[in-house]
């Protein structure tokens, strides 16, 4: 009779299942995200001029980054665009 590598598979898969129910879970061992000293990241009180200021900051910066990318799409499509019409037409 010829089994073939049905029956030494069916033996792995009973193998690894037996296994599976000794193993300790992560999160049982008792690792805890709050656990270690860290208290975390300090928050640190600002005024709202700073506050303000670092708002308007970040909206420039934003805009500056959106000019910068609409610019080179644009000239990447004119680019396209061109060599398109010389392929097609010249």
């Amino acid at each position: 009779m010829s089994f073939g590598g049905v029956v030494q598979a069916m033996i792995t898969s009973l193998k690894n299942n037996s296994r599976r129910g000794h193993r300790t879970n992560y999160f049982e061992k008792g690792h805890h995200k709050t656990s270690g000293k860290s208290t975390g990241i300090p928050v640190i009180k600002i005024s709202e001029e700073k506050r303000k200021a670092m708002r308007d900051q970040l909206i420039a910066e934003n805009k500056r980054d959106e000019q910068k990318v609409m610019v080179i799409f644009t000239v990447l499509l004119v680019i396209m665009i061109s060599a398109a019409v010389y392929f097609l037409f010249f």
